[in-house]
């Protein structure tokens, strides 16, 4: 049972591979007419008795021969061209294709030009030794002709190769390629000939350079091995040789500047393209692809290029999500501290990503009570901000029922395990109230740092204890409810995340609570905003040339204006 491709086939016009078949003509046409010129030129006398030959009707042998080229080649090259073929058949009939024939005709179309190369060598090979033995008969040559006939007919192979792999890549790259590989990816296909940048400049250079010094230095061999046998003077024979590298120069000349053509763009352009998105990316436009049409050093950057091209704009998707993430979250967050008579309120929370776990709040509920909370979420980013909003959501819809502050973290706690029980997340929270008119300071503490207690009077720092686990561990935790009464004017109450005492600088020293405490006692005659600020400035010197590493929140309130009796605290 096949695997079928998943490619949106469509009815649209496909190459087909005619041009394939008329290239490697060409190359055989171009690699005769090459040693049928030079040979009009080539200052050896058997080639006289061929040229005699042929004026008295032995011209009929040439067209026989090129026939006989012409057709082993296209029957040799239409049997490797099947597998591409066959899906180029099922594409123009907008038929479902097998990822087996997808597979073989792109490992196919990658080795054509190494193939039809070794099948234009092997027929002219084939050939060389069919026809060559019949010549010598007919011509009764010499053993130096005879064996010079047979080199210029296997010249005649290998030019043809080396013409037919750069006109057949030529038309690979630029026609089927993109049809086969849309999405480029050529280099992780197995079992294809990977043929180098540096390869192919070494192939060039042997069809401008070697090619030619061979063909001049056996020609000249061959001349002088029957120049005893010749009645050539020495300036004939000079000038023979010297016509003979002219032309040689020049043909060999005209085709390496044609193949030149071929390779310098199939070099250039690649390098171009990429270039010209760069220039692209570099102003914001990430929706480009670079055209790979090969599985050299050129396709692996251009893949390279189109999978940073994707990330950019997963990147800048995700980056567009972040930033809507934190304008929802920020949006959660209180815009203002609320008025309260006998408060002064300030809070502040920073996050070290675009969003984060961090979370403070406020619910009034009458002019004389407030609700206080602070939380923090394990990690940070977007997941972090999203069980925040729960949090906050489920704290909200509870609180406005029946319920003492250990019942209303319960339920919210239950509900919350339920959500995040197969992720492993939890939510340390410190749920504080304040009521005026009771003059009485309730709190809840669901695994989350202390609040610090200030009473400027005594002097005196106390933490707000409790028992409670983070929130979402058990869904079973039944919270208590601590309380305190008596407050009075002056007393601060500060609550923070441990992104504030656990901040690390440079060296790698933690910030610690004592210099919260300094800066609490310094500003107990100022506001509350006056308090935050320092402890903020004074974290920023701290971590100076350091990294924030988690979230910052804090709480600061002062009691302004309540009953002025004194109390220890007690929970």
């Amino acid at each position: 049972m096949h695997e079928y491709s998943d490619i949106a086939l469509t009815r649209q016009p496909y190459p087909t591979l005619t041009g394939l078949y008329i290239r490697n003509i060409v190359a055989n046409l171009a690699g005769n007419i090459t040693i049928a010129l030079l040979n009009a030129v080539t200052p050896l006398e058997f080639l006289k008795d061929w040229m005699i030959y042929i004026s008295k009707g032995g011209w009929v042998v040439i067209p026989i021969f090129i026939s006989s080229a012409a057709i082993i080649v296209t029957l040799l090259q239409h049997t490797i061209q099947q597998p591409i073929s066959r899906y180029l058949t099922h594409l123009v009939r907008n038929e479902r294709i097998a990822k087996s024939l997808r597979l073989r005709a792109g490992r196919r179309l990658l080795n054509l030009p190494v193939l039809l190369v070794l099948a234009n060598l092997s027929m002219w090979l084939l050939l060389d030794i069919i026809f060559t033995p019949v010549m010598y008969f007919l011509l009764d040559m010499t053993p130096s002709a005879f064996f010079y006939n047979f080199f210029r007919v296997l010249m005649v192979g290998v030019i043809v190769s080396f013409i037919s792999f750069f006109l057949i890549d030529d038309y690979v790259r630029e026609k089927l390629v993109p049809v086969l590989f849309p999405e480029g990816q050529l280099v992780s296909i197995s079992g294809t000939v990977r043929i180098s940048i540096l390869r192919r400049i070494r192939v060039l250079f042997g069809v401008g350079t070697n090619a030619p010094m061979v063909l001049l230095c056996v020609t000249i061999a061959f001349a002088v091995w029957e120049l005893d046998e010749t009645t050539m003077t020495t300036a004939e024979f000079s000038h023979g040789i010297i016509v003979f590298s002219l032309a040689v120069f020049i043909m060999f000349i005209a085709i390496s500047l044609s193949l030149n053509l071929l390779v310098g763009k199939s070099i250039l352009r690649p390098i171009n393209d990429m270039l010209g998105i760069a220039r692209k990316i570099r102003k914001g436009d990430f929706h480009q692809k670079v055209r790979v049409t090969s599985n050299d050093a050129l396709g692996i950057m251009g893949d390279g290029m189109n999978a940073m091209t994707d990330g950019l704009i997963e990147r800048e998707r995700l980056r567009r999500g972040l930033y809507l993430a934190q304008e929802v979250q920020q949006a959660l967050l209180p815009r203002e501290c609320p008025d309260i008579d006998g408060l002064d309120i300030a809070a502040r929370s920073l996050y070290c990503d675009e969003t984060g776990g961090d979370y403070f709040d406020f619910i009034k509920s009458g002019i004389t009570q407030l609700d206080v909370a602070i939380g923090d979420v394990s990690g940070h980013g977007i997941s972090s901000a999203i069980l925040m909003a729960s949090v906050r959501a489920f704290i909200r819809q509870r609180i406005h029922l029946p319920g003492n502050l250990g019942r209303v973290l319960s339920d919210v706690n239950r509900q919350l395990s339920l959500d995040v029980e197969d992720s492993g997340s939890f939510m340390t929270l410190f749920y504080l109230r304040l009521n005026r008119e009771k003059d009485c300071l309730s709190w809840v503490r669901a695994g989350h740092d202390p609040a610090i207690y200030y009473d400027p009077f005594s002097d005196r720092f106390d933490e707000l204890h409790g028992k409670g686990p983070a929130l979402g561990i058990d869904d079973q935790t039944v919270f208590e409810e601590n309380q305190i009464r008596g407050l009075t004017p002056g007393q601060i109450i500060v609550l923070a995340t441990d992104g504030i005492w656990e901040a690390r600088n440079k060296d790698g020293r933690m910030f610690g609570k004592e210099p919260l405490y300094d800066i609490i006692r310094q500003g107990a005659n100022t506001d509350a905003k006056d308090i935050l600020n320092e402890c903020f400035q004074a974290l920023e010197q701290f971590q100076s040339g350091a990294v924030r590493e988690d979230d910052v929140s804090m709480v600061v309130i002062k009691i302004v204006g309540f009953n002025s009796r004194r109390v220890d605290v007690r929970y």
